[in-house]
């Protein structure tokens, strides 16, 4: 449990927490990311 009295310490104290927890499951890479429409949607094999 956190506690930061000022809310621009609070909003870096979250970002960094958050950032670690993305880091740890591989879901904060810059990639590329595509939209897609239903056309797409409906060709995609999953």
């Amino acid at each position: 449990f956190h506690v930061a009295p000022d809310p621009h310490e609070a909003v870096t104290l979250i970002m960094d927490l958050l950032n670690k927890r993305r880091d740890k499951l591989g879901i904060n890479k810059k990639i590329e990311r595509k939209l897609y429409d239903m056309k797409d949607r409906r060709e995609l094999n999953v």
